[in-house]
């Protein structure tokens, strides 16, 4: 409910707070007394629009202020606080409107500044002014649509229907985005079909660039470490001055004699001769490398090759042959997805046509429930608006088939007929603000539970 409302330099008001209390308030006076005022500024604070004309004379702005304590908040108005970050106080939210005297404004709530377009859709959730007024919420076919669902009691059905409604809607765009373009479908088959190609011809193994690196070296150096293993094993065996070898030999020999003299020395032969074994090891590995070794252009030629296609298949498809092979299965999957078009095609029209025929059936359960609660809806409001003066007046709702949407099959309409033999008119096309009052007064009353 409305709390506070503070205005400060509004029109001909230079400051004025107002309490309300629970229940039935009335605000009253003769003409002039400033009553239009008090709306015009509660008007504002819920988002109208704004001038420069409603500043009171000699201020710099006019502010108005609206306290509203919410017991049990509307979903929709949570939902949208909650979207702008907007929290409540102790059950609690502050409206407030502040109009310069060139005109701009600035709109807060819960002591934010938001737009004041959002100002003004939290002001529809609030408050309904009937009357010359905006905020006639009860006035909009789909606000009507609400409260009829919610005094049929069907909005569990509702939500139910948006579940069933959205997973068609969402099939049907599957469906027809697989079915869009099939020139754009061919051409990236080709392309996918080209790219898994060349990565297949390639051949590639995700560890074979440390081999192959290995290799080149080898090859590209073969002159050089040819020549060092040859120098090395000449001067092992070949040296003339004498060799390392016929020099190791003798001191072999003088190790031996010494072992033989005295037996301190054996272990001393022994580490010797196995260093002596070792050396011959490492010439016979010299040798063996130096008459092997070929420098073969031709295979260099080959290693460069494959070096030059792995590097080109990395800058296109990944920087490791590891993601070259990732992004090969990751195209051969996409690959597989086109080449089961057909199939997926029957799939989706298969499931398509399941779902619309569930969520058919259940706004067919939906719009039979809201036109039984129309009819008991329609005597509850006529007998309101005979209490309300306005013998004559019937009230009725007038459903509209539709294609299927999220909210059913039908939309509706309250229509009124102001006096007997009238031709009834939706509620928004009623002229009168005296006959807009007493019908909403009426609603408000059947709503009470709802709204």
């Amino acid at each position: 409910m409305l709390d506070t409302l503070r205005i400060q330099n509004f029109a001909l008001i230079e400051e004025a707070e107002i309490e309300f209390r629970p229940g039935y308030n009335v605000l009253t006076g003769e003409t002039g007394a400033g009553k239009s005022i008090l709306m015009g500024a509660l008007n504002l604070v819920l988002g109208a629009r704004a001038s420069a004309d409603v500043v009171r004379a000699g201020a710099s702005d006019a502010r108005v202020e609206a306290i509203f304590h919410l017991d049990t908040p509307s979903p929709p108005l949570l939902a949208l606080l909650a979207q702008q970050d907007i929290a409540l106080e102790d059950g609690a939210l502050l409206l407030a409107r502040v109009v310069g005297a060139d005109g701009r404004s600035k709109g807060y709530a819960g002591g934010r500044m938001v737009p004041i377009a959002v100002l003004a859709a939290i002001g529809d959730e609030l408050v309904d002014l009937h009357g010359q007024h905006d905020h006639q919420s009860l006035l909009r076919s789909d606000r009507q649509l609400d409260l009829m669902d919610a005094y049929a009691g069907a909005d569990a059905l509702v939500a139910k229907l948006n579940k069933a409604v959205e997973a068609w809607r969402q099939t049907k765009h599957d469906l027809e985005a697989l079915e869009a373009d099939d020139r754009d479908r061919t051409r990236q088959i080709e392309f996918l079909q080209f790219e898994v190609s060349e990565i297949d011809e390639a051949g590639i193994e995700a560890d074979e660039e440390a081999a192959l690196e290995a290799r080149l070296s080898l090859i590209t150096n073969a002159e050089a470490i040819h020549s060092h293993a040859a120098e090395a094993y000449a001067l092992l065996y070949e040296g003339n001055d004498p060799a390392v070898t016929d020099l190791l030999d003798r001191a072999g020999r003088a190790i031996d004699e010494l072992a033989g003299l005295n037996p301190q020395f054996r272990p001393l032969a022994s580490q010797f001769t196995e260093l002596r074994d070792g050396l011959d090891g490492i010439s016979d590995a010299l040798r063996d490398f130096t008459e092997t070794l070929e420098f073969d252009p031709d295979e260099l030629e080959s290693l460069n090759q494959r070096k030059a296609l792995l590097s080109r298949l990395k800058r296109k498809y990944g920087e490791t042959l590891t993601d070259v092979l990732a992004y090969r299965a990751q195209a051969a999957d996409q690959l597989d997805t086109f080449t089961r078009r057909d199939e997926r095609l029957e799939e989706l029209r298969t499931a398509l046509d399941a779902q619309y025929r569930e969520a058919y059936q259940i706004a067919e359960s939906l719009s039979a429930k809201r036109k039984q609660a129309a009819k008991k809806l329609a005597k509850r409001v006529t007998a309101n608006l005979q209490d309300l003066g306005m013998k004559g007046a019937t009230f009725e709702c007038q459903f509209q088939d539709t294609e299927l949407y999220n909210r059913g099959i039908d939309r509706v309409d309250f229509m009124l007929a102001a006096n007997k033999g009238e031709k009834s008119k939706a509620l928004k096309q009623v002229a009168s603000g005296g006959e807009i009052s007493r019908i909403m007064l009426a609603l408000k009353t059947v709503f009470a539970d709802a709204d």
